[in-house]
């Protein structure tokens, strides 16, 4: 008959057998890479999720496979109760403690956003919506919040028109329009940081406000790069002869602020009683009719050499140019007999 001393050494051999087995167990679990997947598995971890349930929800996508193992190592990991909510993109499998690597650092899934030159601030909203990060409504109301940001670098803007550089940004699904709007702010800064580089604001014809608006026109004008500059000479000279800026986008930017503009300007249009008008007033408009992008700032500090002052759009969005109204009526009525 075996001694009592015996039989306890050999149940606790046992035991810590089985110990170092499941040990092991676990230590092949979690250094193990999940199931195989065909196609990338996105998860959405909702905010105020409790441990269990964001592995639960990590099972049922096949991130993970073992639920005991994973609860075990998340409870004694550094990764405890540092699991963050949103939506994270899983391209190939990974071991356990990479899963709860990324929540914990919040590695999610990003969506691009592009905002093109040349976009009014209602525009991006419609896009903003349509992109579906979030409504139409809830962007104005962040564009239009953001003035403290936007007269930190120009204290004379009188809205966010022209203020949110275009771009492509990486926002993650539950970003908000107030962040959003902050980006594309701070794309703006980025681009009159680089413009500084090139060009010392020193030996800039305009201040930061003007150029914006200058710009803003070169953009509603330009629909080739190799136009900015030309475009831009004709609005300084203009500006050099007090004359008017004629800029057709300026009277449709401002009826669409009066609701007015139907798809269509008009000749009527054009005596539309507005600031923005620019066949009434002379100068520059108040602000901004829309984002300018980057080609369109440096054109509005650094126009081309010329001395033109009228122009006129022909075939495939060009422009003639002349230096005499005598000039651009011949080139208008030539352009007209070729329609």
């Amino acid at each position: 008959m075996p001694r009592p001393r015996t039989i306890v050494a050999a149940a606790a051999g046992a035991m810590l057998a089985l110990l170092a087995g499941v040990a092991l167990y676990g230590w092949t679990v979690v250094n193990r890479p999940g199931p195989p997947f065909l196609d990338p598995v996105v998860v959405d971890i909702p905010p105020g999720y409790r441990s269990e349930q964001i592995v639960d929800a990590l099972i049922r996508q096949g991130v993970l496979s073992n639920r005991p193992v994973s609860l075990a190592y998340l409870y004694f990991s550094p990764y405890r109760g540092r699991l963050q909510a949103g939506e994270y993109q899983f391209d190939e499998p990974l071991d356990v403690r990479a899963v709860f690597e990324m929540l914990a650092t919040g590695n999610v899934r990003l969506h691009a956003f592009t905002v093109p030159e040349g976009l009014r601030v209602d525009q991006v909203a419609d896009r903003w919506e349509a992109a579906g990060f979030g409504t139409r409504d809830a962007f104005l109301e962040a564009a239009a919040n953001a003035m403290g940001q936007i007269r930190r670098i120009d204290p004379d803007a009188v809205s966010a028109e022209g203020y949110l550089f275009p771009e492509t940004y990486m926002f993650r699904r539950a970003v908000t329009a107030a962040e959003a709007v902050t980006a594309m702010i701070g794309g703006l800064e980025d681009a009159l940081a680089r413009l500084r580089e090139t060009t010392p604001e020193a030996s800039w014809p305009l201040d930061v406000h003007d150029m914006l608006v200058m710009a803003s026109l070169v953009e509603g004008e330009a629909a080739h790069a190799d136009e900015r500059p030309v475009i831009s000479s004709v609005f300084h000279n203009r500006l050099d002869r007090n004359m008017r800026m004629e800029c057709d986008p300026t009277v449709i930017y401002a009826l669409v602020l009066a609701d007015q503009y139907r798809g269509r300007l008009l000749r009527a249009d054009l005596t539309f009683d507005s600031p923005y008008n620019t066949y009434r007033y002379a100068g520059l408009p108040p602000g901004p009719i829309s984002s300018p992008g980057f080609d369109s700032m440096r054109a509005a500090i650094a126009p081309g050499e010329s001395d033109f002052i009228f122009f006129v759009r022909t075939e495939g969005g060009r422009h003639a140019f002349s230096r005499t109204l005598a000039e651009h009526n011949r080139n208008v009525a030539a352009y007209r007999r070729m329609q």
